[in-house]
């Protein structure tokens, strides 16, 4: 127990002791290996120079061998007797005999390893041999010389000469050596000597060698020409080991002729290592190997390793002893501010819980911190929301203040507007409110009504003084303060916001439409101001996105007398849909909404929805086959008309889905079409999910589209169902409530649209794989870590 309590007030010197120990045992150990993987390489390569001077000891003496075996076939080739049988007209049997006879004593005593001599007498295209049956063809031999190929001059080549003894073919393995001359247009030897050596005469060096260590698996072998074995018994030798190690060779040399002089390298087989070191001999075109096991060269090196573990646990206890040392005077100025902190608080350090006295320490700070952000934001948010509290009514209310009360407010409240000047509201729309809602989380929509605020406010603070209110609606505004001297006021002010615009869309990739209301001479009508600003902030419908719209320029809108556009126009547009001329269609559609612009806001909003009702009868009752296409478009249309802002997106989406069917074949029309209707279920969804008896049913209703169609078409598109992308819809929108409000979980269920809170802990499982309050958790772990990072850089 007294132990348990020891760790536990001193974990982090313990950590420490721990921490520096573990680090001088990491460098000793990395130290020794680096000292043990030296002195294993350093003894591989030791034992490989050994072996590259055996090889180059057998090189030497087969290089003398190969010299003795050519100069004793330049010798024959030029032999009197020789010549006499090579190039003789007519056969003499008891001549050629006696010839023969003559060169193979002279040659038996003094060349043991000769197996047989070969002379070819291109007159008679016959072979003369000793050694062997003496009309003996060799076949192999034959087949070289009719296959007009060059044969190598004085260089071995090993091959089978396959004999026959008592009517079975023997195989008999000679190293020949060839010497012939031919002539510059002849197919054939003028005539041509071939001396056929034992292997033996190149195996025996090999084989003295391998007597010495070949029980401890270590073994000289050599490669032909051809990359095959030279062999003194193919059955003494495992024949897939041969194969492995001839493949090894060659994946390190890929061809002869770029074969390495000399190397080695280390392979496994059968879960041995070995080494294996090949040398090339270039006289005779062939490849020495040594191979052997590596356990031999790697058991020098075994003493060497005990004593490198040993010194090792020498240095770990050192580092022991050294590490309590030092970490007990690191330690001292933290466990002395630790029993400091810890004296004069209510939770003492032994009643922490978990975490050492750096966790601790942390904790203190942050909660130090959080206590002191508590307190100015509580000094801040008094007088910021005090103020915004009485701009709020002063702009919303019809307050009727005294101007000497008055001036004690904007006095107390820091308002800079100045009480003798007449005013203007300027109220700023953001356009496309809904995706804005979507793209943005909740702290960065604040930050951006914000930024409007404060970047329209300091353009305008250059020549008005003006103070800035965010309504947390769809708009924010500013109260402009209006010098009675000054006649350029709105052509003043509409510059300025047209830089702000420009800056607030260059930097947040953003537009706001602005209504400049009226000018008026007292505060107290700044209600009055706001309203009529309010009013003329829905003419975004007529002129389009990031406009500027004060009184005087919508009063040709507001006084317009027409009701809606010419029936001419219609006629028009009725008759270019008919002939599905794409060209005449545009021009007209065009015409009719540079008409609708002109009307006041109510009466264009139903002219659109005339319009849209007259397209679609039009295409009703026309005889065209793609017109059942167009027609679900434009119903699917109706349904997004009110969730558009302005006439210019209506047109550009009409004369889209038009210009589409007309020009896209039939038999991909279809797809292209229905590419709108799968559009607005999904914007649809995106802004209902809250309704909690949304569903296919009633999404299908209002389409006026079948629920197996629509069904079908969104699936299709989407791959997955329209109950599916609810659910994803709904879940994604309460993983942002989870993360950025603290509110419960039941609120979050409710104000998503799910009925039964066990589903949708379910459904929140299923698809993040924890559950809410887990979610949230993590969440704000990972705020809280983001926060420590921002404060510690």
């Amino acid at each position: 127990m007294k132990l348990n309590t020891l760790f536990a007030s001193k974990s982090f010197l313990f950590k420490i002791v721990l921490w520096i120990s573990a680090s001088v045992l990491l460098i000793v150990g990395i130290l020794s290996v680096i000292i043990y993987l030296n002195a294993q390489s350093l003894m591989i390569s030791k034992e490989s120079d050994n072996s590259k001077k055996i090889l180059l000891q057998v090189k030497y003496n087969t290089n003398i061998m190969n010299e003795t075996m050519s100069r004793l076939t330049q010798s024959l080739y030029l032999n009197n007797n020789i010549t006499s049988i090579m190039y003789a007209e007519h056969e003499n049997m008891s001549d050629v005999i006696t010839r023969i006879n003559n060169v193979v004593n002279s040659l038996t005593s003094s060349y043991p390893y000769i197996h047989s001599i070969s002379v070819y007498n291109r007159n008679l295209d016959q072979f003369y041999n000793a050694g062997s049956p003496i009309f003996f063809d060799d076949p192999q031999l034959l087949a070289l010389f009719n296959s007009n190929q060059l044969l190598p001059k004085l260089k071995p080549i090993f091959r089978d000469i396959h004999k026959v003894v008592n009517g079975d073919n023997k195989s008999e393995r000679v190293l020949s050596y060839f010497m012939y001359e031919t002539a510059l247009n002849a197919e054939k030897p003028n005539g041509a000597v071939v001396i056929n050596v034992k292997p033996e005469w190149l195996l025996g060096n090999i084989k003295q060698i391998n007597r010495v260590d070949r029980q401890q698996g270590n073994n000289i072998y050599i490669l032909d020409q051809h990359r095959d074995y030279i062999l003194e018994d193919d059955n003494q030798e495992d024949p897939v080991k041969l194969k492995w190690l001839r493949d090894e060779v060659e994946s390190r040399t890929n061809k002869p002729s770029s074969i390495d002089a000399e190397s080695s390298f280390t392979s496994k087989y059968m879960d041995t290592q070995y080494l294996v070191t090949y040398l090339y001999i270039d006289s005779i075109n062939m490849t020495l190997l040594k191979i052997q096991p590596s356990l031999e060269v790697y058991g020098y090196i075994q003493g060497f390793k005990t004593s490198i573990i040993f010194i090792t646990l020498i240095f770990l206890v050192m580092a022991i002893i050294i590490s309590v040392s030092i970490s007990r005077k690191i330690y001292s100025p933290i466990g002395n501010l630790v029993q400091t902190i810890s004296s004069g608080r209510l939770h003492k350090f032994e009643q922490r819980g978990k975490g050492d006295e750096i966790s601790y320490l942390d904790y203190v700070y942050k909660q130090s911190m959080e206590t002191l952000q508590l307190y100015d934001k509580q000094i801040y948010q008094y007088g910021d929301v005090m103020k915004h509290y009485w701009l709020n009514r002063i702009l919303t209310e019809n307050l009727k203040l005294g101007t000497a009360e008055l001036e004690s407010i904007f006095r107390e409240m820091k308002i800079a507007l100045p009480l003798d000047n007449s005013y203007a509201v300027l109220l700023m729309k953001i356009d496309n409110y809904k995706d804005f809602q979507r793209s943005f989380s909740s702290k960065d929509k604040e930050t951006i009504r914000y930024a409007m605020i404060n970047i329209t406010s300091e353009w305008i603070s250059r020549t008005y003084i003006n103070e800035g209110l965010d309504l947390k609606d769809d708009h924010v505004v500013l109260i402009v303060s209006y010098p009675d001297l000054d006649e350029d006021f709105e052509s003043s002010v509409t510059s300025l916001t047209q830089e702000a615009q420009q800056y607030v869309h260059q930097f947040y990739k953003i537009t706001f439409t602005v209504s400049l209301s009226p000018i008026s001479e007292t505060i107290d009508s700044l209600h009055i101001l706001y309203n009529k600003a309010l009013d003329q902030s829905v003419y975004r419908f007529n002129y389009g996105h990031n406009a500027i719209l004060n009184a005087k320029a919508l009063l040709l809108n507001e006084d317009n007398p027409k009701t809606g556009y010419a029936k001419n126009l219609e006629t028009n547009l009725q008759e270019a849909l008919r002939k599905r001329n794409l060209a005449d269609i545009e021009d007209a559609m065009r015409r009719i909404f540079d008409g609708i612009s002109q009307l006041n806001y109510y009466n264009a909003l139903a002219s659109t929805f005339r319009l849209l009702e007259t397209t679609k009868k039009t295409l009703e009752f026309s005889s065209d086959p793609e017109t059942p296409s167009l027609m679900l478009d434009l119903s699917s249309f109706s349904l997004q008309l009110m969730e558009k802002e302005t006439l210019n997106s209506i047109y550009e989406t009409i004369i889209s889905a038009i210009r589409e069917s007309l020009q896209s074949e039939s038999g991909v029309i279809t797809n292209k079409v229905n590419h709108y209707v799968v559009e607005t279920v999904s914007e649809y969804i995106k802004t209902h999910f809250q309704d909690s008896s949304l569903c296919l049913a009633s999404i299908a209703s209002i389409m006026k589209v079948s629920q197996r169609r629509l069904g079908n078409l969104f699936k299709e598109a989407m791959h997955l169902s329209v109950a599916d992308y609810i659910n994803e819809t709904r879940l994604a929108k309460a993983a942002e409530y989870l993360t950025e409000n603290e509110i419960s979980v039941r609120e979050i269920v409710e104000k998503v649209g799910v009925v039964n809170e066990t589903y949708f802990f379910s459904l929140f499982k299923k698809h993040f794989g924890i559950t809410p309050k887990e979610y949230a958790l993590k969440s704000n772990v990972q705020q809280l870590k983001l926060s420590k990072n921002d404060l510690e850089s």
